[in-house]
């Protein structure tokens, strides 16, 4: 039973993710909601997002930043930038992996943004 407020909305844009350490990684986000989203990437990138797949570093969830562009349905294109915490790594395939992080803070409240993205998308389906 889906017990989000708003369901996920496919999706299939580049974002990047930069890592506690600075390192920017290219990624394929997936899904997103009102609370989160899902990037798909391969093992080497998802190594360097959560070593090992691990996504507890100190007793805390890895945090990492996420950048990405969402389009409004007229060309217009929206940036979101976003602290995430990782809630799960999940191995896709021999060589793929999807990673789930939770907002935990969208810059310059875009979340208002976001939302009516995803009602737009849900009323247009």
């Amino acid at each position: 039973m889906e017990r989000r407020l708003y369901q996920r909305i496919p999706v299939q844009v580049s974002a990047i993710v930069t890592t506690e350490d600075g390192v920017r990684i290219k990624v394929i986000a997936v899904d997103v909601s009102s609370d989160g989203l899902g990037v798909e990437c391969n093992i080497k990138q998802r190594n360097m997002i959560t070593p090992g797949g691990s996504f507890v570093r100190d007793g805390k969830p890895v945090s990492v930043f996420v950048d990405l562009n969402l389009s409004d349905g007229n060309g217009q294109l929206f940036k979101i930038v976003a602290r995430c915490h990782v809630v799960f790594s999940r191995r896709m395939s021999s060589d793929q992996c999807k990673i789930g992080l939770r907002y935990a803070d969208i810059e310059n409240n875009n979340h208002k943004w976001l939302i009516r993205f995803i009602e737009k998308r849900l009323v247009s389906d």
